[in-house]
């Protein structure tokens, strides 16, 4: 299996739909820290903390505009108020749709934290 690093844009299974959640098979941003991520093999529990993207629009606070590159077929936005842990396995880690760059990861960091109630 290769190791997913934090920045990177995955296929992610968030299966059914339900209610307000996620649902269906579209690409997430692998969010959580690069330990937890190289020692998943290790541990018993192997969950993967992810925001899930979107092709609908919106703009916001808690939205990261993405554009179509590589193998992310649509401009999209990051919907960081969804963010979730989810178990590997729903993870297609055969390779990365994209990476961030810098920016957008630092544009990410600092919605986030805004969102959380963390200090800038």
């Amino acid at each position: 299996m290769s190791t997913i690093r934090r920045g990177e844009i995955y296929w992610v299974n968030f299966g059914k739909k339900y209610h307000s959640e996620f649902g269906k098979i579209r690409p997430a941003l692998i969010i959580q820290n690069d330990i937890a991520n190289r020692n998943i093999d290790l541990v018993a529990f192997k969950g993967v903390t992810v925001i899930p993207l979107t092709t609908q629009l919106a703009g916001g606070d808690v939205r990261v505009l993405i554009s179509k590159r590589d193998a992310l077929e649509h401009p999209s936005e990051l919907c960081l108020n969804e963010l979730c842990t989810l178990d590997l396995s729903r993870i297609d880690t055969t390779h990365p749709c994209t990476t961030l760059t810098p920016q957008e990861l630092e544009s990410v960091e600092i919605k986030l934290k805004r969102h959380l109630g963390l200090p800038l």
